[in-house]
């Protein structure tokens, strides 16, 4: 049947609990897992002042307005599937890389947008206090409102295109799963740990770029993959 106006905000609080539990598991899985510590070769930002406090907090009140639009566009699309019969590696896992390509594209392009000098001052140079990030999530959502709310509903823009443009059916465990290792990928992003993924003898994440950016601003302009860095030119390693 339709779904309620409990439904939704049940399900809205759902995904901010989700959110939450994405921030705890990116802080607390390097110690887990033990992996090698980056060298703090940038400034820590030891304290948070005032606006840092105020943005941090402006970032995580927009969780929940975002996960009701999200949720509001899901229920509306007809190439997002609800059912759990209709599970499948093609509709779940398949689209993911292209969801995160296609994610990164508008991100590295945003990114660099936000560095150009005329626009740099009033955005994105809050975010660039923090030289050697540590805090996960916290830091990574330190940043001004005007730049959360593009990143964040890029990955709404995303899956429209994914779905609505290029017709690729995914289930909706699909698009949980891309917003969750997104928010642990941009949580690692923002730690002291050295996490790389391969495959296929390809790098396709690594911690480390996303941390020479914090130190060299004009570079790794990407979130979750330096694919659109390499392609464009800006990847320093």
């Amino acid at each position: 049947g339709a779904m309620t106006k409990l439904d939704m905000v049940l399900l809205v609080a759902l995904g901010i609990l989700s959110m939450e539990a994405v921030n705890y598991l990116a802080l607390l899985s390097g110690a887990w897992m033990k992996f090698n510590p980056i060298p703090v070769r940038g400034k820590h930002l030891d304290e948070f002042t005032t606006t840092d406090k105020i943005f941090i907090g402006i970032s995580k009140a927009q969780t929940g307005p975002f996960v009701y639009f999200l949720l509001r566009y899901a229920l509306e699309e007809p190439n997002l599937l609800w059912m759990p019969a209709e599970l499948s590696v093609k509709n779940v896992l398949l689209p993911l890389p292209v969801m995160f390509l296609v994610f990164d594209f508008f991100y590295t392009s945003l990114h660099w947008a936000l560095h150009i000098k005329a626009i740099y001052g009033y955005i994105h140079k809050h975010h660039h206090t923090q030289k050697a990030p540590s805090r996960a999530n916290e830091d990574a959502i330190n940043v001004h409102p005007i730049e959360y709310i593009l990143g964040e509903y890029n990955h709404l823009w995303s899956l429209f295109l994914c779905c609505h443009i290029f017709h690729i059916q995914i289930h909706i465990l699909g698009a949980f799963l891309f917003l969750a290792i997104g928010g642990i990928l941009a949580g690692w992003n923002h730690t002291r740990y050295d996490i790389v993924a391969s495959l296929f003898g390809w790098t396709i994440y690594d911690s480390k770029a996303h941390d020479v950016h914090h130190r060299i601003p004009q570079s790794n302009y990407g979130q979750y993959t330096m694919f659109w860095d390499h392609v464009f030119g800006t990847y320093r390693a």
